[in-house]
């Protein structure tokens, strides 16, 4: 209904007098004229035909389902919203966008940590006195952030917050890996192909690898990183093309699928494998793909050749910045930037069929050689399963740890090289888990 406007005084005097001079029967005919013409004027949808309201009406954009919302200070409840209009394979069915609520410890006003909480606040708040971390931290439990909360510098005289963007480095993994399992859902390739199929020019030592030997580093490839041009070089951008030029002429270390080691060729190879199956851009292809339905807004591949906007500098050890790694010259192998809150929207959809199929993540989650899947390493650490991937990088080191048994998860990005993030995240653990019994001795007589 529009709201009804007080008119003018002299205007009601007006329309008062001319009452008084209109014939009765005249009157009611004119009273019963107006109240239409008010009722069409303000309520006129209602009266629409169905058919044609419907045409007047814009349909409602699909909105992402997730446990934080765009402002990565937001975690999330649901809230109802209309069904979405299904969407291509390509694209995972958006959900109902759940109503923000501040997280535990992001911001002022954000709701009061609990004991768990302030115990992990003060752990990180001594590294952070000490020298020994700065970044950003987000702690879940049972699928409800416990903590979430940046600390030290971003940059000069600038926090770092859940709102500050750092730099992935080997946490890319994980959605190369997830990227390629969506084109095999699609139906667009299968993880068992041969990679020869989606290279040009490949070389015939190549000819063996499928793609799973890259997902799983199985493939013998040389790891062009561990070059001694690589860091002189890091600085300047590169294309996917170069960075395959510089190992491709080089043999097997050894017959593929017989050994682990780690290995960056391999994910840039997979970045260019996705190009080639899906038509699109490697960043291209995930945005369309992952970030945007799920909204990870502040997800993305790092274009910059100085800073991210809204992100980390990066740093050797407080006070002393890094040098500067151009992230082209890492591709899919470790080229993405994003923020905690962020990544928890990407764990908790990763317990759904949002990112992929329940095959397709199986897939993701199943260990080959030394423990490695497809972007992941799942292990036992105290008795309890952990899937997990470290990365580092000039000026960055990252930690990402899921418990999915106990829907837990340990997302530590630090904008410090030497930060000991996979040591800050066990000891997060140790807080969370009781430690496992301990066996009974037993006696003998």
């Amino acid at each position: 209904m529009q709201p009804v406007r007080l008119q003018p005084r002299h205007r009601r005097r007006r329309r008062h007098h001319a009452r008084r001079v209109t014939p009765p029967i005249l009157r009611v005919v004119l009273i019963i004229a107006g109240a239409l013409l008010v009722t069409l004027a303000t309520c006129s949808a209602p009266l629409l035909p169905l058919r044609l309201r419907q045409a007047s009406e814009a349909a409602p954009t699909p909105l992402p389902a997730a446990a934080i919302v765009s402002d990565p200070r937001m975690v999330a409840t649901k809230a109802p919203q209309p069904s979405p209009t299904p969407l291509p394979s390509a694209i995972p069915i958006a959900t109902p966008i759940p109503t923000p609520t501040l997280m535990p410890g992001s911001a002022p006003g954000a709701p009061p940590l609990d004991p768990l909480g302030r115990e992990i606040d003060a752990y990180l708040t001594g590294l952070t006195a000490s020298g020994q971390f700065q970044g950003a931290v987000l702690v879940a439990q049972d699928g409800k952030v416990v903590i979430a909360r940046g600390y030290g510098n971003a940059d000069e005289n600038v926090p770092n917050t859940v709102y500050t963007r750092f730099r992935l480095a080997s946490i890319t993994k994980q959605f190369t890996a997830a990227a390629i399992l969506a084109l095999q859902q699609d139906g667009k390739l299968t993880v068992d192909d041969a990679i020869c199929v989606y290279l040009d020019n490949c070389p015939d030592a190549w000819k063996p690898l499928t793609i799973r030997h890259l997902l799983t580093h199985t493939s013998g490839l040389v790891d062009y990183t561990d070059f001694a041009s690589f860091e002189p070089t890091e600085m300047h951008p590169a294309t996917p093309q170069e960075l395959v030029e510089r190992f491709r002429t080089f043999p097997l270390a050894f017959a593929p699928g017989t050994l682990y080691d780690y290995c960056n060729s391999n994910y840039v190879l997979l970045g260019l494998i996705i190009e080639r199956a899906s038509g699109m851009a490697y960043a291209d292809y995930l945005h369309q793909r992952f970030f945007l339905p799920l909204g990870m807004t502040a997800t993305g591949y790092d274009t910059s050749r100085g800073a991210i906007a809204d992100g980390a500098q990066g740093y050797v050890v407080p006070g002393r910045k890094s040098g500067f790694l151009d992230a082209s010259t890492l591709y899919a192998a470790g080229g993405l930037y994003s923020t905690v809150g962020d990544l928890f929207r990407w764990d908790q959809a990763l317990y759904t069929n949002e990112a992929l199929a329940r095959d397709q993540l199986d897939q993701m989650f199943t260990p080959a050689l030394r423990d490695y899947g497809f972007g992941w390493k799942i292990e036992v650490i105290n008795g309890r399963r952990r899937i997990s991937h470290p990365g580092n990088m000039t000026g960055v080191a990252t930690f990402f740890a899921r418990y999915p048994d106990d829907r837990a998860t340990i997302i530590v990005l630090a904008n410090m090289e030497y930060a000991n993030v996979e040591g800050i995240a066990n000891s997060i653990a140790s807080r969370m888990f009781p430690p496992p019994p301990t066996p009974s001795p037993t006696r003998t007589r």
